[in-house]
Formats: structure tokens, C-alpha cells, sequence
């Protein structure tokens, strides 16, 4: 447990730690998390800056946390902007834990048809709460939208659940075939060694980029973009625990020379 005390002792690396779980947490919860579907478009709703949240009504009176529908009007021919319309007719509280969308997990065709049920992913959360949300026609676009309208922090979070996962991919793939071949090449030496050291030095030939571009090439074109990124992430990692096998090798060979190990051949 030596790695567990010097993580207490060594604060950057125990916050960096809470960090990357929280990130990890909301993620995996981003259909609860997002305010929105991040797919879905809104009307008249692309570009826009983040919504600004009201806590006064424009009489001046204390409303708590509401939003009003704003869209984008053409734009204007003699500045050059495309000026936002607020309306105030249509007061839309900020709440918790309000009724949305419907959960996207595991969703792979999209637009949802119209006969679409909202799912629970987890045991007794119904399937289109979302942690915070609007009562009312305005949205809250805590990052603002897209060119096509989509809310930026919704696909931020749902980014992030790809992102951070496949990440997790590669390392199961490439960590334990490098600790195997630099293990064995390290431990049994002689031509498994050479022959093991040979093929490493030939996979760290291969230049990264343009094995990826060749293989973005090549993929059937009827994936997604998550299931592309996700093949070219397990292929590339088949071909990057070489540097971590040789890291692995020279580890054993020092091992081998040790003291108490000599001790142990005699």
C-alpha cells in the first residue's frame, strides 16, 4: 500500500485524483447531468452566448433564478451582428431535478422515433430527469449553442463520457501486453529477447498520425463517429505498449542483477 500512502502524503496528486473522479462520475451520469438531449436542435437557436439568468423581473420585482426564450434575429446588414431577441412575456424558472428530455444511453440511431420511451439507467430514476432545468419554453444554455443549435455544455458532458472511456480502452489493451512481452524478453533473455526487442523496435517505426489517418481512411464509412474513434483507439493501442514493454525490460534486467537475486541463482 505504499502507492496509497504516498497519495496521502502528496496532496496535488489526492486532488488531481478527486478531480478525475468527479469527472468520471458525471460522465457516466451525463443523461442526468445535461440539461438537454445533446442532439436535439433548438429553433432559431444557433450561436447563441451563454443564457444569462434573471433574478429580478424587468419591473424590478425578486423572481429567484429564471430564464426567458431568446433567439437570433438576421443579421444586420450595417454592423454585422446578429442581434438576440429576449422575451420577457414568457418567465421561465430555473429549477432542480426537472422533467426533460428523454435519457440517451445507449441510444444509436437518432432522431428518437416518435414512438420513443424514455428509459431509467438507473434503478429508480425515472428517464427524463435531469439534475437542472428550466419550467417554462426558455433554455439554459450554461456554454451557449452550436452552429446547428445543440446546447454546448450537454455535448460537452457527453464528449466527455467518450473521451475519457476510451482512454480507459487503451490502457487495458496496451498495458498488459507490454508488461508480458518486456517481462518475458527481460526474464528469459537471449534470442526471445532479440527476437521480442526486434519486433518493439519495428511497431515504434510506425508513425502514429498517419496510421491513424490511413485507418480513419479505410473504416467502413457507415460507422458513427464514436464507434470510428473507438476501432482506431484499439487498433493504435495494439501497436503502443512497445515503448512501455522496453520500459518493462530494462526494469527486469536491472532486477536481475540485483544482490538478493545473484543470492538466490548461486
Amino acid at each position: 500500500m505504499d502507492w496509497w500512502k504516498k497519495l496521502r502524503r502528496n496532496s496535488l496528486a489526492r486532488w488531481g485524483a478527486i478531480l478525475l473522479l468527479l469527472f468520471y462520475v458525471v460522465v457516466i451520469g451525463a443523461d442526468i447531468f445535461a440539461p438537454y438531449n445533446p442532439y436535439n436542435a433548438q429553433v432559431d437557436g444557433s450561436l447563441l452566448p451563454p443564457t444569462q439568468i434573471y433574478w429580478q423581473s424587468p419591473e424590478g420585482q425578486w423572481i429567484g433564478p429564471t430564464v426567458y426564450p431568446t433567439r437570433q434575429l438576421p443579421t444586420n446588414l450595417e454592423t454585422g451582428l446578429r442581434p438576440l431577441e429576449v422575451d420577457f412575456s414568457q418567465p421561465s424558472p430555473v429549477r432542480l431535478w426537472v422533467k426533460g428530455d428523454g435519457y440517451v444511453w445507449g441510444q444509436i440511431k437518432l432522431p428518437l422515433p416518435p414512438s420513443f420511451t424514455p428509459v431509467e439507467i438507473f434503478p429508480g430514476i425515472p428517464g427524463d430527469r435531469h439534475l437542472i432545468g428550466t419550467l417554462g419554453p426558455g433554455k439554459l444554455n450554461l456554454l451557449g449553442t452550436d452552429e446547428q443549435g445543440r446546447d454546448q455544455f450537454s455535448r460537452l458532458l457527453f464528449g466527455g463520457r467518450i473521451s475519457l472511456f476510451i482512454g480507459l480502452i487503451g490502457i487495458t489493451i496496451s498495458f498488459p501486453l507490454g508488461m508480458v512481452v518486456g517481462g518475458v524478453a527481460g526474464y528469459f533473455g537471449g534470442w526471445l529477447d532479440v527476437v521480442l526487442m526486434r519486433l518493439v523496435e519495428v511497431l515504434m517505426t510506425i508513425p502514429g498520425i498517419y496510421l491513424v489517418v490511413a485507418l480513419a481512411a479505410v473504416l467502413p464509412p457507415g460507422l458513427g463517429s464514436a464507434q470510428r474513434l473507438l476501432l482506431i483507439v484499439v487498433i493504435t493501442s495494439f501497436i503502443s505498449w512497445s515503448g512501455l514493454a522496453r520500459v518493462i525490460r530494462g526494469q527486469v534486467l536491472s532486477l536481475k542483477q540485483q544482490e538478493y537475486v545473484q543470492a538466490c541463482v548461486v
